[in-house]
């Protein structure tokens, strides 16, 4: 198994980078480890992300992130969303 938090700072600097580009007024939704569903919601993501032509690299952080999500539930309370 990975450290859980190995990659959390990545992952949150991307986040921070993908807000900082969103326009003002465009709606945004976000997903955190703790909750139970968001390694699910990610791969599938990921999936159709994949299949509508995303750069491979996007596709692969994705999965990443994901993986990195279910190791951290591991270690942390998780539930279902509120």
């Amino acid at each position: 198994m990975s450290d859980p938090t190995a990659d959390s700072g990545r992952f949150r600097k991307d986040a921070s980078r993908a807000l900082e580009r969103a326009a003002d007024d465009e709606p945004i939704f976000v997903l955190r480890a703790r909750d139970l569903i968001a390694p699910e919601t990610v791969r599938e993501w990921a999936y159709r992300a994949a299949k509508a032509g995303a750069p491979r690299e996007k596709v692969v952080e994705a999965r990443a992130c994901a993986d990195a999500m279910e190791d951290w539930q591991l270690e942390h309370d998780r539930k279902v969303p509120d």
